[in-house]
């Protein structure tokens, strides 16, 4: 069952799904994580949700309500994590977010990602997602 998470005590745990060897190339970290999904509790812009099955979490997603430059009204999906023994979860997920975003009145959902485009188009297209911008970046922290 899905639920929204109220209790940090889940928090932790989520965190450390990022230590995964399959999340290893994700530029996220367990405190920035962390931070958003306490600020979560209070600006309630943030939101996690659990899954628990027999006492124990077999999956997460955490959404943001935002506005995009454009002005848009949007829901960014910043973290999904699912065991893989239950892959029914991601659709369960996805439709719980189509459902979140039209209850807040959003335009759009979206979600970043550095894996491949080729796995995230396959994955992700069946749901109605489609690639919509690049982004280019300069990283500052490279320069000499």
């Amino acid at each position: 069952m899905i639920n929204l998470c109220l209790d940090d005590h889940y928090f932790l745990e989520i965190c450390d799904k990022l230590n995964l060897p399959k999340l290893k190339d994700i530029p996220l970290t367990q405190s920035r994580l962390y931070e958003l999904m306490i600020a979560g509790l209070y600006n309630k812009s943030i939101l996690t949700y659990i899954s628990i099955e027999n006492d124990k979490l077999n999956g997460c997603l955490i959404l943001a309500i935002l506005n995009n430059i454009l002005g848009e009204k949007i829901i960014s999906m910043i973290f999904i994590w699912i065991d893989p023994h239950y892959p029914d979860l991601h659709k369960k997920f996805i439709d719980m977010t189509i459902g979140k975003a039209k209850e807040s009145g959003a335009d759009k959902i979206s979600f970043q990602t550095n894996r491949e485009e080729k796995v995230i188009k396959r994955k992700m297209s069946k749901y109605g997602f489609n690639k919509s911008f690049s982004v280019y970046e300069k990283n500052l922290k490279e320069v000499i």
